[in-house]
């Protein structure tokens, strides 16, 4: 038997027994990542942050990473990992607030690629200039209103804002399932009360610190609702 009908053969034997990894697989690692997150949200409550809870922190994103890969969605493992950094740095105690904005500017810089790719493969949705438009507007107003507290962190917060912006205008100019553009939007939202509380010193409350539940909430749906979202995507592209 020739190499070329061997490799055919094996080919067949793969088809045969089917992926190595079952199909339950991907479902299970999204549960496993809301239970992580979960559990972050009541540790966070209760503890000072450093190493340990950071772990914690990271671990539901990586899960998400992992559904992303199992999906052979490399591209959006990569953008959930750089995030997942960047969840890290935010967890220390005190925070590395430079890497954590270099690492979650590199997040989305990968989900633009992402949506960037997806528009010209198949056109883009008229509807989201409006969208876009709202969204200038919208960041505009927010570095007015931030600009008096950013101190140092002038120049890297205003260019993670507008990279920021860019990704969710791209999301909403994507052709697929509404969930991109929703996770797109709940990232924005997230974002935008971490600023709020950081450099305008709103939304921190005593007690339950129901500004931080609030960042949270959104920011693990945002990421749940894109890697979703982007997985169903490229599924709808490939079937």
């Amino acid at each position: 038997m020739s190499e070329q009908d061997n490799e055919f053969s094996s080919a067949n034997r793969y088809k045969e027994t089917g992926p190595l990894i079952p199909e339950w697989t991907g479902p299970a690692y999204l549960g496993v990542a809301i239970f992580a997150a979960l559990v972050f949200l009541v540790l966070d409550q209760v503890t000072a942050g450093g190493a340990q809870i950071a772990l914690v922190k990271v671990s539901g994103i990586i899960l998400l990473a992992m559904y992303a890969a199992f999906r052979k969605a490399f591209v959006l493992a990569l953008a959930l990992l750089l995030s997942s950094g960047g969840d890290f740095a935010l967890a220390m105690n005190p925070p590395e607030m430079e890497a954590g904005i270099g690492f979650f500017g590199a997040a989305h810089l990968v989900y633009l690629l992402i949506f960037a790719g997806f528009i010209v493969k198949d056109g883009w949705r008229k509807d989201g200039l409006v969208l876009g438009a709202a969204l200038l507007a919208f960041g505009a107003a927010m570095f007015v209103w931030l600009r008096p507290g950013m101190g140092e962190l002038l120049v890297p917060a205003s260019a993670y804002l507008g990279i920021i912006l860019a990704m969710v205008i791209a999301a909403g100019l994507v052709r697929g399932p509404r969930l991109i553009v929703a996770g797109a939007l709940l990232f924005l939202i997230s974002d935008s009360m971490i600023a709020a509380r950081l450099f305008r010193e709103t939304l921190v409350f005593d007690g339950l610190d129901w500004g931080g539940v609030a960042v949270w909430i959104t920011y693990f749906a945002a990421q749940f609702c894109l890697a979703v979202g982007i997985v169903r995507r490229k599924q709808e592209a490939a079937g």
